[in-house]
């Protein structure tokens, strides 16, 4: 059994390295220029390819504009203040990045598979870990985490629908992260 937490430092850590990153991009050029982004560690697959696999991760840290940056944030605060406190930091943190990272290499691999590439960023795959934990712990755990059925779904519709008809989202690195966290959450949810 894992002792619970009342504090959730690790996601008002990420929630302000975001934010740092963001910070950085708008001093040095502009959170919308791909030229910035690139050099701080964007994602792009001919640059992954090439051995900057490091931008996997780095790109998690980064976002395009402010609307992208406060909506993922918003979003990580809501979910992650109650899922680090279930979890305890570690676990917590592993399921953040691990998603993130999955929600990353899905995106990659659609790349590849479609013979096309962008520059991309933004905490979303990890965001989706979160939801997908979430999920998990909605049919798995509904001892713990109480949750209408209504508002998990309404929750997830909210969260994907928009990759279906706006441009410039990823979907693909969406759906990896949430599956990547509901994978992760299955053998976490047992120790809670």
């Amino acid at each position: 059994m894992h002792r619970k937490t009342d504090t959730c430092f690790v996601t008002y850590v990420l929630i302000g390295l975001n934010a740092a990153a963001f910070l950085l991009s708008e001093v040095i050029g502009g959170s919308q220029d791909q030229g910035v982004m690139l050099k701080l560690g964007a994602a792009y697959t001919p640059y992954i390819l090439d051995g900057q696999v490091w931008r996997l991760f780095t790109s998690m840290f980064l976002h395009f504009g402010i609307t992208h940056l406060t909506s993922n944030m918003i979003v990580l605060a809501a979910l992650g203040e109650n899922l680090e406190k279930m979890l305890g930091h570690v676990r917590y943190l592993v399921l953040y990045l691990i998603g993130g990272l999955c929600g990353n290499v899905c995106s990659l691999i659609a790349d590849i598979a479609s013979g096309s590439s962008s520059v991309s960023a933004g905490a979303s795959g990890a965001v989706f870990a979160l939801l997908g934990a979430i999920v998990i712990l909605y049919l798995f755990r509904r001892d713990i985490f109480r949750i209408p059925v209504t508002r998990v779904i309404f929750g997830l519709a909210l969260a994907l629908l928009p990759g279906f008809y706006t441009e410039g989202i990823d979907l693909v690195a969406h759906v990896g992260g949430l599956v990547a966290g509901a994978i992760l959450m299955l053998p976490m949810s047992r120790r809670i």
